[in-house]
């Protein structure tokens, strides 16, 4: 039985909207600060091993609460990294798009995604990384820190559902944890905690 803590990092301070995708500069909001705290304290009776995580600072920030109680460092694996986009930077407002040729024509087929890296390559580099961080603590739970759809894409890839994660019926909150326990190359159990928090 191996147990994986898939967890999106916590709110991001964004104050122009913009889609951020792997843009630097983009840290926890004070909300996003108080969901990884929350995330923090859901995690820290479980028996975790290792902690591994996007190197993006929402997820380093949001990996860093979960790691103090356990006093573990955090592992930074690329692999782990937001799925790739060409909207960085655009607002995320109908008008910012309609003011931007290239960001609608990256929407014309969700089901490649046209608009960035394809589900594929994200199941591709995430699912690798969540074995090894499973085979470096053998008999522990391991988290890993990461993003929405990168989390999303994960799960299903574990589950082996073949739901498309554009759908949008997967759960993924911010500061959420996602729990799964595989026995034999199965998802045996799921558990969804998704922060409420007051700031």
């Amino acid at each position: 039985m191996n147990t994986i803590h898939l967890v999106r990092h916590g709110r991001v301070e964004n104050p122009a909207g913009v889609i951020y995708g792997r843009l630097p500069g983009f840290n926890l909001s004070d909300l996003g600060r108080l969901q990884a705290e929350a995330a923090a304290e859901r995690l820290s009776s479980r028996d975790v091993g290792a902690i591994w995580s996007s190197p993006l600072e929402r997820a380093q920030e949001t990996a860093q609460a979960i790691a103090a109680p356990h006093g573990l460092d955090i592992v930074t694996d690329d692999r782990l990294i937001e799925s790739g986009t060409t909207l960085e930077g655009i607002g995320r407002s109908v008008m910012a798009f309609a003011r931007s040729p290239r960001a609608l024509w990256g929407l014309r087929n969700p089901w490649r995604p046209s608009w960035g890296e394809s589900f594929k390559e994200i199941r591709d580099r995430m699912v690798p990384a969540i074995s090894e961080a499973i085979a470096s603590v053998p008999g522990r739970e391991v988290v890993i820190v990461s993003h929405q759809t990168p989390v999303i894409v994960a799960r299903l890839s574990l589950a082996r559902s073949r739901v498309p994660p554009w759908m949008g019926f997967t759960p993924c909150a911010t500061g959420s944890v996602t729990t799964l326990a595989i026995e034999d190359e199965k998802v045996v159990s799921a558990s969804y905690f998704a922060p409420v928090v007051n700031p």
